[in-house]
């Protein structure tokens, strides 16, 4: 179907701000983009005419690393709970929720995930999966709940580990084998995949070596978390004697496909390294600052030239909170209020991030600007001051939190998934109601009761 979307003021992300504007979709893409006088009216037989007054419509957003089953934690209390670092945040929490992890609960997370997504303006998603008593299998469902059900473009990939001993690494491994193979041979460019890793320190050198070797066959790389606590580096250079990104490297893992989520912990050479290699490394700031796991290097590693983009690692679903939070946390880390600018961290959002997702699916996304895909979200975002490209960035560090925005309609491909702030192919309090039973079912498990 074809659809116009009339009278917002758009940003394009490529140079432009059009005030009463107009963008033209037709056949997932959009033709055209500008003002009344550029773009005619649209028939009814040709199509749909959506209003956009008043809104602010701009490219979808991109979420470049997150954890969907986080959803069913929210809210989780553990008896005798309080950890000291991030192996305990692993041990005590994460490792016991993702063994609970049915299909039940890995197919709600996914949905319940993909709602609040779409309801934050995020039309494409990199998750990184881990369910070791529900691994064949699991991403194929959690493909069927995100990008079937609700819409949104995803690039999926399931977390091998040798944590739980090799046979369930070996089913990890299985699942990122057969997931790749599905997308390969598929015609749409909903679905994408990396090889997912865990970390350095619970990967053995059988494995890594193992995965390195399948990914000669596969156009693409690995997905892993990078550094994120001192004791990923510790681990590397007591047991293997070379620091993290040297370990991960010498298998021949880190090269421009590469998500490499974190990067906290790292030393002036491996960020010379990572600077060779070329990979995308993913800023997580919020979930950063909740596990007390450090601050990355932020300012260092765009100097060196790296692609670094933005994710939530599972810590909520707003994108704009985690660009609003890079540049908040890089200014009192180095206690400066210049430290970065708006322009630093929206290149991280709107130029890095849609890079990544032009790489994993092939395709033009990031711009409404004509050829794109039409991935785009519309806001309520009554601004009582001028709105111009450039101070764009400043409206939505400044502006858009709480009551003072709401993503209102959501377009993936072409197509409307959000339609005035509610789901065009579920009922959000079915889905909720449904959430909160399988949930409690889940808390009874990991408490042992």
């Amino acid at each position: 179907m074809n659809y116009l979307l009339d009278g917002g003021t758009i940003w394009t992300n490529n140079g432009k701000l059009i005030e009463n504007g107009r963008v033209l979709v037709e056949n997932g893409k959009i033709v055209k983009v500008g003002g009344s006088e550029e773009i005619g009216n649209l028939s009814e037989d040709k199509g749909e005419t959506i209003d956009c007054s008043q809104k602010l419509v701009m490219p979808g957003l991109v979420n470049a690393h997150t954890h969907l089953y986080s959803t069913l934690a929210r809210g989780l209390v553990l008896p005798d709970y309080s950890p000291e670092n991030l192996s305990e945040l692993l041990t005590g929490l994460w490792w016991k929720l993702d063994r609970k992890l049915n299909r039940e609960a890995t197919r709600i997370s996914a949905r319940v995930g993909a709602v609040e997504l779409l309801k934050n303006g995020v039309t494409t998603v990199f998750d990184h999966h881990s369910s070791p008593n529900y691994t064949e299998g699991s991403l194929q469902l959690i493909e069927e709940e995100v990008v079937e059900k609700i819409g949104l473009r995803s690039s999926l990939c399931y977390e091998v580990t040798d944590r739980n001993g090799e046979a369930e690494a070996q089913q990890g491994i299985r699942e990122n084998l057969d997931w790749l193979s599905t997308v390969s041979n598929r015609d749409d460019d909903l679905t994408a995949g990396q090889f997912g890793l865990h970390a350095s320190f619970t990967l053995s050198s059988g494995t890594l070596e193992e995965v390195s070797s399948y990914l000669e066959d596969l156009d693409t790389g690995i997905h892993i978390h990078l550094a994120e606590g001192r004791e990923d580096q510790d681990d590397s250079l007591n047991q293997y004697g070379n620091r993290v990104v040297t370990r991960l490297d010498n298998h021949g893992l880190i090269d421009e496909h590469a998500i490499l989520a974190h990067g906290i912990h790292l030393s002036e050479p491996e960020k010379d390294l990572l600077g060779d290699r070329d990979p995308f490394l993913v800023h997580n700031p919020r979930s950063n600052m909740n596990n007390g796991a450090g601050v990355a290097d932020v300012e260092g590693l765009l100097d060196r030239g790296l692609s670094l983009g933005l994710g939530t690692d599972g810590l909520g679903f707003s994108m704009i909170d985690e660009f609003r939070s890079t540049l908040l946390l890089q200014k009192i880390y180095h206690g400066s209020p210049s430290i970065m600018g708006l322009e630093d961290v929206g290149r991280m959002l709107f130029e890095e991030n849609y890079e990544l997702a032009e790489d994993a699916f092939g395709i033009k996304l990031g711009k409404l600007s004509p050829g794109y895909r039409a991935d785009i979200t519309v806001i309520d975002y009554p601004s009582p001051t001028p709105i111009t490209e450039d101070n764009f960035l400043g409206h939505l560090f400044f502006g858009t939190s709480g009551s003072n925005y709401e993503v209102e309609t959501v377009f993936v491909d072409g197509e409307p998934v959000l339609r005035d702030s509610e789901l065009v192919n579920l009922d959000k309090p079915d889905v909720y109601r449904e959430a909160r039973k399988i949930s409690e079912h889940l808390w009874e498990k990991i408490r042992g009761k």
